[in-house]
């Protein structure tokens, strides 16, 4: 009989011992219970940056803690995705991701600066079609005047590019090869972002660009540049009245432009599952959605492994293409 109490006493400790190792597990997993940061490499400006802080403003209402853009643009985006890489793999450093610095950087180098496989991918959010544009004050008006001009003068053909790899110079390549020309003979100015590629165009530095409408929406309503044609499959809905290249008989174009978000290896799933759940119910927000299409934005989820899979196949198709194109180094 003097036993029991005994064990009474051994079972309300181990209960208790159960019930803090749950309650520290429960803590260990409540995610974030800090400021995030989410490194941007490109310029403010560039969509990819307004994409960015169009999440983060939505993010940081939903999780009651703030999540901050930090812009660390350069070097064809890919210092700003090494930094995010080479972070403490926490959930607490968050890095934009895109098709430039992720498959067409694999791509475009035999030695590429970014192992894609390494990154933990949590989410493609949105994609972006991609159009040429002119100075405003050009003789051009539609693609293939502008095509068959710049066919013919390799030597004035000077267009704007974001890095030496980049969604730009793939775009401008590909569509310069399926014209006729020699994209070798061309000229290409090197410049900081989309923004600066839209400015340097206005300012007549460049004759083209080759970028998305957002970054050079704000010149294209000041009157100093025009959209010619997109190289998308259909009309952007924003832009209704900027014909396809396909429209025009140029056809093939494959190149492409999307925005998600990644983190360095190794961070524990229950932070990649908590991003997700949240850019899950981010992307159906009327709110959020309103302010998206304000900037001419389009949802095009994919969740972490979808993500992942997505690039693996675009390296195998921007190699191809880099080689084809004769601009893998």
């Amino acid at each position: 009989m003097k036993r029991a109490p005994c064990l009474i006493l051994v079972g309300a400790i181990i209960l208790s011992l159960l019930s803090v190792g749950y309650a520290f597990g429960q803590e260990v997993k409540k995610y974030p219970t800090k400021g995030v940061e989410i490194i941007v490499s490109v310029s403010a400006g560039g969509t990819p940056d307004v994409m960015s802080r169009l999440a983060s403003e939505w993010l940081s209402k939903h999780w009651g803690k703030p999540v901050t853009v930090v812009n660390k643009p350069g070097g064809g985006a890919i210092p700003g995705a090494l930094e995010v890489l080479n972070a403490t793999a926490d959930g607490y450093t968050v890095g934009t991701i895109t098709s430039q610095n992720s498959s067409q950087q694999h791509g475009a180098n035999k030695k590429p600066s970014i192992d894609v496989t390494k990154p933990t991918y949590i989410a493609r959010v949105f994609d972006v079609d991609l159009v040429l544009t002119v100075n405003a004050k050009s003789e051009w008006t539609d693609i293939k005047a502008f095509s068959k001009w710049a066919a013919a003068n390799p030597d004035k053909l000077v267009w704007a590019n974001t890095g030496a790899v980049s969604t730009a110079s793939f775009s401008t390549a590909e569509w310069y090869t399926k014209i006729g020309g020699d994209i070798s003979k061309t000229r290409m100015m090197t410049t900081a972002g989309g923004s600066d590629s839209a400015t340097k165009l206005a300012a007549g530095d460049c004759v083209m660009n080759f970028g998305d409408f957002l970054g050079s929406a704000a010149m294209v309503r000041a009157g100093k540049v025009r959209y010619l044609a997109t190289s998308a499959k259909k009309r952007n809905p924003y832009f209704p009245d900027v014909p396809t290249m396909e429209e025009n008989g140029i056809t093939g174009l494959s190149v492409g432009m999307w925005i998600g978000f990644m983190m360095p290896n190794g961070v524990p799933d229950f932070v990649v599952k908590e991003w997700d759940s949240a850019i899950q119910k981010m992307i159906v927000d009327e709110g959020f959605l309103k302010k998206l299409a304000n900037i001419s934005g389009r949802i095009a989820y994919l969740n972490s492994a979808d993500f992942r899979n997505l690039i693996m196949l675009e390296c195998t198709t921007y190699t191809t293409l880099a080689e084809k194109l004769g601009v893998r180094k």
